[in-house]
C-alpha cells in the first residue's frame, strides 16, 4: 500500500492532476513518512543534500506531524504564484524560525530556545495531490506532505525576550479585507512546543536540525481557501508580515 499511495502521488506531482484515493490507505504515520521519502526521491528534492526547512502541523491530543520543504518552494514575501503551480491556493498563517546553532537529536525547549537566530512571519501555501477526501484522512494528508506547496517568508525579526503567546495577534486580509483576526490561536499556543519532537523526528530520518535550518511551527488561521487574483496578507503584529499574490 505504501507504493501505491506513493505512485499516485508521484504521478500528480508530474501531470498537475489530483489523483483518486480510493482504495488508498495506510496503516500508521510510520508508513506515511515512508511515502513522503518515496516521493521526495522520486522528484529528486535532496539528492547529495538534507532538508533544510520543516513544516510542524498538529495539535493537541492529535497527530503531531512534519514535512521537509524543498529549497526550491521557499519563496521571499510578495511572491506571485505561477498559473498552474497548483490546484488549490490554501493560506495558513504562520511563524517560522530560524537556526543560528545545531541542535542536539534530543533538545529540551531551553536548547530550542538559545538556538534560534530569527523569527519570520510566513505563509504556507497548502495544496493536495489527492483528491478531496484526503483532507480528511490525517494519513494520506501527512503522505501527501502533509499539503505543502510553498513558503513564503517576511522579514527576519530578532527577539530578545519571548511575547506571551496567548496574547500574539494573527490577521489574515485578502485584497485588503480583513477575514480572520485571532489573539493566541496556535494550536500549542506556544509554537515551539513541538520543536522538541522535530528535532527527534529529524535525527531518526538521518536529517538532524542544523543552524541554518528554517521550521514552520505551525498555522495561526487553520486553513483559509484562497481564489486566483488575490493579495493575501497575514500579519503577526510586531513580527510584522508576509504576503502572497495568486
Amino acid at each position: 500500500m505504501i507504493k501505491s499511495v506513493a505512485d499516485r502521488l508521484i504521478d500528480s506531482w508530474h501531470s498537475g492532476r489530483r489523483q483518486p484515493v480510493s482504495g488508498l490507505s495506510l496503516p500508521d504515520a510510520n508508513a506515511a513518512y515512508a511515502v513522503q521519502r518515496l516521493v521526495t526521491e522520486s522528484l529528486g528534492w535532496f539528492e547529495g543534500t538534507r532538508p533544510c526547512a520543516w513544516k510542524l502541523g498538529g495539535a493537541p491530543g492529535g497527530l503531531v506531524s512534519c514535512a521537509a520543504i524543498p529549497s526550491n518552494s521557499i519563496h521571499p514575501s510578495g511572491w506571485q504564484v505561477p498559473a498552474r503551480y497548483a490546484v488549490g491556493l490554501g493560506i495558513e498563517g504562520e511563524l517560522a524560525i530560524r537556526l543560528g546553532r545545531d541542535l542536539s537529536d534530543t533538545p529540551d525547549i531551553v536548547e530550542i530556545r538559545a538556538a534560534i537566530d530569527a523569527w519570520l512571519p510566513a505563509i504556507e501555501l497548502c495544496d493536495t495531490r489527492l483528491e478531496e477526501d484526503a483532507r480528511v484522512d490525517p494519513l494520506l494528508r501527512l503522505a501527501d506532505q502533509q499539503l505543502n506547496r510553498a513558503l513564503i517568508l517576511g522579514e527576519p525579526f530578532l527577539l530578545v525576550d519571548l511575547p506571551e503567546w496567548t496574547r500574539q495577534p494573527v490577521v489574515l486580509e485578502v485584497n485588503g479585507h480583513k477575514q480572520l483576526a485571532a489573539t493566541g490561536s496556535h494550536p500549542f499556543v506556544d509554537p515551539l512546543a513541538s520543536l522538541p519532537w522535530l528535532a527527534r523526528h529529524a535525527a531518526e530520518q538521518n536529517t538532524p536540525l542544523r543552524a541554518g535550518d528554517l521550521i514552520a511551527t505551525g498555522s495561526w488561521t487553520g486553513l483559509y481557501w484562497a481564489s486566483w487574483g488575490q493579495r493575501i496578507d497575514v500579519g503577526f503584529g510586531k513580527f510584522g508580515k508576509a504576503t502572497l499574490l495568486t
